[in-house]
């Protein structure tokens, strides 16, 4: 026994409880030996080294099963394999991270910015977008709805909503002709897609965008709208498409509704003399 170490006594060198041991031992991964007399386990020199070197691994964020299939067929091809596929998943995991740390400057900078921006009408080009509308003004039950999400389920996956954290709206062009501001639709701008799935969505071009950022609750939008055609009017152009509302922060986002922050976003052209 002399030369051999207690479950308590290797749990205290590495610092891991005596209930992780056990669990090695039950998974085959560290068998110790059993002293007839007590029923103690008792782990060899040679176990002290595995442990070390299976704790190592470990501490790599390497899966117990994976650690498990190498130590039975040790070589230097398979540890070289184990630890490059670990490497792949690190730099994914670092892509991500980096990915997830600019979506949250990008909404830091947007608040700390959005006061110089505040019911300024500006003029912006837009990239193209491409997505799906839905039509919600036909729908009269929560039923009915569900059933329509439910549908566009695919392009919500992969939607700005989820990626943005923000729903866009959108009222058509035949509409604000009209002067009618309150007919709706959601529309799911997807980012990114491969070219075969974009053939069944909608484009919309690049353009030029008579925009505003308010604060303050919806039934401002319909005042908002009326600002931007008018200034459209004075100002030579004409809505030339869909707009397009960016609902920024909403119900879900502050219990406020001096809180919300909308941008409205109508296309524009030239009018032609």
């Amino acid at each position: 026994m002399k030369d051999k170490f207690l479950i308590g006594e290797l749990s205290k060198i590495f610092n891991i409880s005596s209930d992780t041991l056990r669990y090695y031992d039950k998974i085959d991964l560290v068998k110790p030996e059993y002293d007839v007399h007590n029923d103690y386990r008792c782990y060899s020199i040679r176990d002290f080294f595995k442990l070390s070197r299976i704790l190592f691994l470990k501490n790599l964020d390497i899966s117990l099963s994976e650690i498990k299939k190498y130590m039975g067929n040790k070589n230097t091809n398979n540890l070289l394999n184990l630890l490059k596929k670990k490497e792949e998943e690190i730099d994914i995991k670092i892509n991500k991270l980096v990915n997830l740390k600019k979506k949250i400057q990008t909404k830091l900078e947007f608040f700390e910015n959005i006061e110089g921006e505040l019911d300024q009408i500006i003029v912006k080009k837009i990239p193209r977008r491409i997505g799906e509308f839905i039509d919600v003004n036909h729908l009269k039950t929560d039923y009915e709805m569900k059933q329509t999400l439910k549908r566009n389920v695919d392009y919500l996956k992969i939607s700005s909503w989820l990626i943005e954290g923000q729903i866009y709206t959108s009222l058509a062009k035949e509409d604000m002709d009209k002067g009618i501001f309150t007919q709706f639709r959601y529309f799911i701008e997807i980012v990114p897609i491969d070219s075969e799935f974009s053939k069944q969505l909608k484009v919309i071009p690049e353009g030029e965008y008579v925009c505003i950022t308010f604060l303050g609750p919806y039934s401002d939008m319909v005042k908002h709208y009326q600002l931007l055609v008018r200034w459209i009017e004075e100002n030579g152009y004409q809505i030339a498409g869909d707009s397009i509302e960016k609902n920024i922060v909403d119900y879900d986002f502050s219990d406020s509704e001096n809180e919300y922050i909308s941008e409205i976003q109508i296309p524009i052209v030239k009018t032609q003399h």
